[in-house]
């Protein structure tokens, strides 16, 4: 009985012991990347009615315009002798992150040819849809820059639709 008594306790004392030693195993996770500097550019005011305000694709509704009847929302309107005017300014922010330029250069160009009789300006400069126009070329950072925006209808232009779109190009300098 003293034999059986002791081989009981040394088969408890292996199996005790045996399963204090856990089982382990390793990984490692190498992780690699490269910070990039960007920008982002917003629309952050507009005449007319103006939706999306404050992201990269704004909206802006005119309505039905014309020589004799009242400038749409955010806009002026003078009447000249052979065309009329409508005017109001555009605010574009440019922000930036990881970057060490001090300022950016601001381009506007049109998306599509203008309507016949219809000319689409910005600070003074004529649009076109083949040729981006420098707006500004000392853009400051995280500011809302404001430009004067006219369009331009000659009395000999065809009653329809002028719709056309502005993009805006920053590049940091």
């Amino acid at each position: 009985m003293k034999k059986f008594v002791v081989l009981t306790a040394a088969i408890l004392a292996l199996g005790i012991t045996g399963s204090a030693f856990a089982a382990t195993s390793s990984a490692t996770l190498t992780v690699t990347g490269t910070v990039e500097s960007s920008i982002s550019m917003t629309i952050e005011s507009a005449g007319g009615t103006t939706s999306g305000t404050g992201t990269a694709a704004a909206t802006s509704a005119l309505g039905s315009i014309s020589k004799f009847g009242s400038a749409p929302t955010g806009f002026t309107l003078a009447r000249g002798a052979s065309d009329w005017t409508l005017s109001s300014t555009v605010g574009v922010q440019v922000v930036k992150a990881n970057l060490t330029s001090t300022d950016y250069t601001l381009t506007a160009q049109l998306g599509s040819a203008p309507a016949s009789g219809v000319a689409w300006k910005l600070n003074g400069s004529t649009l076109s849809d083949s040729a981006a126009t420098t707006l500004t070329s000392t853009g400051t950072y995280a500011s809302t820059g404001s430009y004067s925006w006219d369009i331009v209808v000659a009395d000999s232009a065809a009653a329809a639709a002028i719709d056309n779109s502005i993009n805006f190009t920053a590049t940091s300098n």
